[in-house]
């Protein structure tokens, strides 16, 4: 019989070993697997458009394939079915769930998070349109059956059910990372909000944990870094455990080299997709502006104009005839 001591350690290390894995939770997401001494070069930089470039996976001699075949299942596979079993975050709160007012979730499967996201994922091209993996592929890096733009991997009938069940989800996560904001008073640009809620997407723990994105984000911030720069430091940074001091990404090698080259792809995509929405936006706005037209004077106007600019023409030379 182990002593209790023995017992206390042995619990602790089981639950460290259960916490780093849920960190590294994609929550959905498409996670490219590195090998931990693949150098930041070969790290995942490609998206889905092109997956025979995807890195090989650290526990696997050949590089993971998406596979566009869908399982021979009547559904897709859920977490329980998962041949990689990867553990989750616990249920978020129903405070948690509740609906963000703001537009960036307008328009559902068409809303800007969906297409920046998206993009990242590798599921949607810069200016919205579905790729080939949008309607289903095979995770490199766990091997479940993923849908929709935020690649979906919770079980899900189609692409649409899987973008509406993963939008509400993130929906309560980005009102989490917006009270985490306001309590560390940081007004969050929408590049910032934007990219918390695609890491919140591919790893919710880095994103909501403690000392996760928005404290890092801070934490940059203090250090002088602004705008992209610090977008990336903190995605970056999310991903060390703030208790052990540690990587906790190893379908990217658990290397800061891998981390943030996976992170600059994401949060490029990000930015290449806002840039392309806010162009798409701005043309659709000018179309529907009321054309300005110049209205034709009424009749009483047109004539008054004719005797006036009458009266004012000169006069005629007057020719005197010239007496014999």
């Amino acid at each position: 019989m182990k002593s209790p001591s023995l017992l206390a350690f042995s619990l602790l290390a089981f639950l460290s070993t259960a916490h780093q894995a849920a960190r590294a939770d994609n929550g959905g997401a498409i996670d490219f697997a590195v090998a931990a001494n693949v150098p930041a070069s070969a790290s995942s930089t490609s998206t889905l458009d092109s997956p025979s470039t995807a890195p090989t996976s650290a526990s696997a001699s050949a590089s993971p394939a998406l596979s566009f075949i869908p399982p021979a299942v009547s559904a897709p596979p859920t977490e329980a079915s998962s041949p990689t079993p990867v553990a989750r975050e616990a249920a978020p709160s129903p405070q948690a769930v509740a609906p963000a007012t703001t537009n960036i979730f307008a328009g559902g499967s068409d809303s800007l998070v969906a297409r920046t996201v998206g993009h990242a994922e590798g599921t949607r091209t810069p200016n919205g349109s579905k790729t080939r993996a949008y309607y289903g592929h095979t995770d490199p890096g766990n091997g479940v059956w993923n849908l929709g733009s935020f690649s979906y991997q919770h079980g899900a009938k189609s692409p649409e059910e899987a973008d509406e069940k993963q939008l509400q989800r993130l929906q309560g996560q980005a009102d989490v990372i917006r009270q985490k904001a306001d309590s560390h008073r940081l007004n969050l640009s929408l590049e910032e909000e934007l990219n918390a809620i695609d890491l919140a997407n591919q790893a919710p723990l880095a994103a909501l944990d403690t000392l996760g994105y928005v404290e890092r984000l801070k934490q940059a911030r203090d250090r002088g870094l602004t705008g992209s720069d610090a977008v990336l430091w903190a995605r970056t940074q999310s991903y060390r455990n703030p208790r052990t001091g540690r990587w906790e990404a190893p379908g990217l090698g658990n290397t800061e080299s891998n981390i943030s080259h996976d992170q600059n792809r994401r949060q490029t995509a990000i930015a290449r997709a806002l840039d392309v929405y806010q162009q798409q936006t701005m043309a659709h706005r000018k179309e529907e502006e009321p054309q300005i037209k110049v209205a034709n004077k009424p009749p009483q106007e047109t004539i008054a104009d004719q005797i006036i600019f009458q009266d004012l023409a000169p006069p005629k030379p007057v020719t005197l005839a010239q007496s014999e």
